[in-house]
């Protein structure tokens, strides 16, 4: 099977770790409060058992331009919820009453929206080359707005990324990014020039 080195994975965890740090940064400034994400742990899986999980939002963030492909964003559903509720001035503690309706999806694909321009503004500086998403699409098990690409759920090769995200002392939780042995590929490649 075709996959990637612990060399390879090592660079893969510094690319995120620096472009997810700038989204931190930006997470941060839109919910003005501390916000910290931790150096990552890259692991190279077959499937991953987080797509299936009913408590789990995903996001999905394609690529326009400088790279080919879909990454998904993981985040666990009361994270979620509780930058929602920052987001529309909420404490980020009155979230037991809150559910996914469409004003609670629009500040979560906000938030993703603007953390991934920053992580795609952080690429194209790291790979010198023009990088883009489209606008981040978001499902939870009350919504589904897109379908799983393929290649993140047919038994090849996922690089999935661990952080451990920080916000004030409302979260302490894992952020998850997997990414398509394919886009891997690209950025090794980009990065190698």
């Amino acid at each position: 099977m075709d996959s990637i080195t612990k060399e390879q994975a090592d660079i893969i965890g510094e690319v995120a770790n620096i472009c997810t740090g700038n989204a931190a940064t930006t997470l941060s400034m839109m919910l003005n409060r501390a916000t910290n994400i931790t150096t990552p742990v890259v692991e190279v899986l077959v499937n991953e058992q987080e797509l299936s999980r009913d408590d789990r939002i995903l996001v999905k963030v394609p690529y326009t331009k400088g790279l080919d492909g879909t990454n998904l964003m993981v985040l666990k559903e009361r994270d979620a919820l509780i930058i929602a509720n920052l987001m529309m001035g909420g404490d980020g503690i009155s979230i037991s009453g809150m559910s996914f309706d469409e004003l609670t999806l629009s500040a979560i694909s906000e938030a993703m929206n603007q953390m991934c321009g920053t992580i795609a503004t952080s690429m194209a500086s790291l790979l010198d080359t023009p990088t883009d998403i489209g606008f981040p699409l978001v499902n939870s098990k009350y919504k589904t707005t897109f379908e799983i690409p393929d290649e993140l759920c047919n038994g090849t090769d996922i690089v999935k990324v661990t952080f451990r995200l920080t916000v004030d002392k409302l979260i302490d939780s894992e952020l998850l990014q997997l990414y398509p042995l394919s886009i891997v590929k690209q950025i090794l490649k980009q990065e190698e020039r």
